[in-house]
């Protein structure tokens, strides 16, 4: 169902289909700099390597606050992954059918995120993908993922 007639058929307004972005916090910030830019930077820790996704104040390992961002390969492995069909939130009715993904980045950190660029049908776990950025706004682009494109 498109926006247009999700709005008349429930009475919505603009702001009722409006897709909520990422709010930015202290530690997360760098991270949503990054996706602007179209890098996926992880937070790293300098005293122990451990890799934080999502972000942390401190390194949930040895609890450090000694980090830098870290720019990632942008590749990842399918875990599990689930088709929306209904019963999402309406601004994200418009988008039906999708694809949700736990995804295993190359670094280690499991993430988040929407399979994009594909057929429905042809998701599959351990699948390889590699990372693309949806500007949603001229402040936030988020991290997406499709399959890595054989040569």
């Amino acid at each position: 169902m498109d926006a247009k007639t999700l709005k008349e058929k429930f009475k919505l307004s603009d702001e009722d289909i409006k897709k909520p972005l990422p709010a930015a916090t202290k530690w997360s910030k760098p991270f949503w700099e990054g996706t602007k830019q179209h890098k996926l930077l992880l937070k790293t820790c300098k005293d122990c390597g451990h890799i934080d996704h999502p972000p942390y104040l401190f390194c949930t390992e040895c609890q450090s606050d000694n980090s830098e961002w870290v720019e990632a390969s942008g590749t990842a492995t399918l875990y599990a992954f689930a088709i929306n069909e209904v019963g999402v939130p309406f601004p994200f009715m418009p988008d039906l059918p999708y694809a949700t993904a736990l995804v295993d980045l190359k670094e280690g950190p499991r993430m988040v995120s929407t399979i994009v660029e594909c057929d429905l049908k042809d998701i599959k776990n351990g699948m390889e993908l590699e990372v693309v950025f949806d500007d949603v706004s001229p402040e936030c682009s988020l991290p997406k993922w499709r399959p890595v494109k054989k040569d």
